[in-house]
């Protein structure tokens, strides 16, 4: 079975990689503003259909699996801080077009079966949790179970302190069970280059 995946502020396609990591068979179409960060999911992926700016999109495309790593920056506690609630024009505040993307492909009776979120771990932060679960609370009145947890990269021998907040929202009131973290047994210089070209160092 070939699973059609949208993936919503794709970036260079972290989501899309883990399904190649998975040896999964999957389509997708990416929706990406950043000109550049798509020009590099191209050439990691090959080409693939972008819809653009989330903010013209009219419907979602039909897919099974819907991927969303809205902006953080107003979230981030590296960032403005200014949160992402609903109308607030913020760029975190995009994750409400993801809503509205939802509700209208329920409409059509085309709504994906599972919803993949992963953002900075502050999206549960004083600031940002009530419009987090008003988040949720969203996704549950559409049909959706969400499971969330914050995932810790050097959890996953990945030689990186770095923290995500994971969600899956699942329909037909199924709930993801989150892997157990594995040992830790790679270091930061058992991935770094020895012979890199000179054109991607600083010079003297």
């Amino acid at each position: 079975m070939t699973i059609r995946v949208v993936e919503l502020f794709a970036g260079i396609g972290a989501q899309a990689q883990a399904l190649k990591n998975l040896g999964l068979d999957f389509t997708s179409t990416v929706c990406e503003i950043d000109e550049k960060a798509y020009r590099s999911y191209c050439a990691i992926h090959g080409d693939t259909p972008n819809l653009g700016d989330i903010t013209k999109v009219e419907h979602l495309p039909e897919c099974d699996l819907l991927t969303y790593s809205s902006p953080c920056q107003d979230m981030s506690v590296a960032g403005s801080q200014r949160g992402m609630e609903q109308g607030s024009g913020t760029r975190s505040s995009l994750l409400w077009d993801v809503g509205r993307l939802l509700s209208d492909a329920k409409e059509r009776g085309r709504w994906p079966d599972v919803l993949l979120m992963e953002n900075v771990d502050a999206i549960l932060n004083k600031k940002n949790i009530s419009e987090f679960n008003r988040w949720i609370e969203f996704l549950t009145n559409l049909g959706y179970t969400s499971s969330y947890k914050v995932l810790n990269s050097t959890q996953f021998d990945v030689p990186q302190n770095r923290k995500r907040c994971f969600m899956i929202s699942m329909r037909n009131g199924r709930l993801f069970d989150f892997p157990d973290p594995i040992p830790q047994t790679r270091r930061l210089i058992d991935l770094l280059e020895t012979d890199a070209d000179e054109k991607y160092c600083v010079p003297e």
